[in-house]
């Protein structure tokens, strides 16, 4: 075999922007919104052909409260999206005392799209990002997959909402993966929905942890490795009797930025949920003997890759002792919550604080070092491992991205660079939008 020859493709210039996220899950579709509400020309992209990442997967998003404590600490874009929901009949729980919050995610993608278009947001999907080019501590240029020419974008700020840190790998920045001691990340999950579901006949879901445990023990050989302590429960659908979603599967792999192994990965979920499906629930669980699927997500999903080295790494003790950073941007309660990337187990730190407690994530937790005008937000925002366990959830997941997104029209607006912008200036309109920050 010879050798690889560099393969070339037509780019198109297609434009200058002045801000462009990269990567349209929850916390992208909030970094854009805050940009281009805060008056910057904003584009956001995405590889997929839809928008809302995991966030339309059938997940339930995390809790918007303090620990056990009818007190909200996630507001601004993300309270908003929940209240559109609302109006609509997709999301029906009391958001104060709620602990986890089921949706409708069909209507969120109707939603989303609604809002990137009120505020004027450009959007391009089905482009993948294949380059980012550089001079010196600036990032210039990002180049986009495209089934005609593929597309050159100029911007003044960048934000790297892929989860992926894709953004600052393709630029060449330190990019951590992992645990600290050996690399490996999380176990992925495919999220899948089911119909026809007798809701007056079903166990109370420890008694299905119960029997998944007791099969295993009698025999039962399920390759799927979760023990059930580590089993999900059920999440309805709202407005639609006897149809809920499920968090169940365990995938392992080695590295969840490989298309190779994110294929096999996604084999391997349909094959265990259907084993979940037709070898357990209908044979064995009450109420579930006649449930059909809906939806099966549309991708595994991803708990965890590579993150941005930022100025600040937000720490597990950070979480444990309720730190309030003086640049915080962002509040959260969720746990420390690790699922294992070499079993079946799972590490939930439930309770590790007490009523009424929540933590912050700073501002310098979202810049990028090595450059002077990339930004971060999501899952791929500079986090220890287990930080990052915490602080990986829609729930915390979505205000960052209205803070990197606020950064970044501030940016432009000021002529300034995020590691050189008054903290306390972003905080002061973050407030005035309506974020919860400290």
């Amino acid at each position: 075999m010879g050798p690889i020859q560099d393969i070339h493709l037509p780019v198109q210039s297609a434009g200058s922007l002045e801000v462009i996220v990269v990567g349209a899950g929850l916390a992208g579709c909030c970094a854009a919104l805050a940009s281009a509400r805060n008056g910057a020309h904003t584009l956001l992209v995405d590889a997929m052909p839809y928008i809302g990442g995991n966030g339309v997967t059938g997940l339930p998003f995390s809790s918007f409260r303090a620990a056990n404590a009818n007190r909200l600490v996630v507001g601004g874009i993300a309270l908003e999206i929940m209240n559109r929901l609302q109006k609509r009949g997709a999301f029906s729980c009391d958001i104060e005392s709620t602990e986890w919050l089921p949706i409708d995610n069909e209507v969120l993608q109707i939603e989303l799209t609604k809002m990137l278009d009120e505020a004027g947001v450009d959007l391009l999907t089905y482009s993948p990002l294949l380059e980012v080019n550089r001079d010196g501590r600036r990032l210039t240029s990002a180049i986009f997959y495209n089934k005609e020419n593929t597309l050159s974008y100029d911007a003044q700020i960048f934000v790297d909402a892929t989860g992926d840190a894709q953004v600052a790998w393709a630029a060449g920045l330190s990019t951590p993966m992992g645990r600290q001691s050996d690399g490996k990340t999380q176990a992925l999950s495919l999220i899948f929905v089911l119909g026809g579901i007798d809701e007056s006949r079903t166990p109370g879901w420890d008694q299905v942890q119960a029997k998944w445990d007791a099969l295993r023990e009698q025999g039962s050989h399920w390759r799927n490795p979760r023990t059930g302590v580590a089993l999900s429960g059920p999440f309805r659908i709202p407005g639609k009797p006897g149809v809920y979603s499920h968090n169940v599967t365990r995938i392992l792999v080695d590295k969840g930025t490989d298309g190779r192994q994110l294929a096999e990965a996604e084999k391997e979920g349909r094959y265990q949920l259907e084993e979940f499906v037709e070898d357990f629930l209908k044979p064995h669980i009450p109420g579930y003997e006649k449930c059909y699927l809906t939806q099966i997500a549309s991708r595994v999903g991803v708990r965890e890759t590579r993150r941005i080295e930022g100025l600040y790494e937000l720490q597990r003790e950070d979480l444990i002792t309720q730190r309030k950073f003086e640049d915080s941007i962002a509040c959260n309660s969720y746990p420390v919550d690790i699922h294992s990337p070499i079993g079946g187990n799972t590490e939930l730190t439930e309770g590790f604080l007490p009523p009424g407690g929540y933590y912050t994530i700073p501002y310098r937790s979202l810049v990028a070092k090595g450059v002077d005008n990339l930004l971060a937000c999501g899952r791929c925002l500079s986090a220890s491992h287990e930080a990052l366990s915490a602080v990986r959830v829609l729930s915390a997941a979505m205000p960052t991205g209205q803070a990197a997104g606020t950064a970044a029209a501030l940016c432009v607006l000021s002529g300034e660079i995020p590691s050189r912008l008054d903290p306390q200036n972003l905080r002061r309109i973050l407030r005035k939008q309506g974020s919860i920050i400290d």
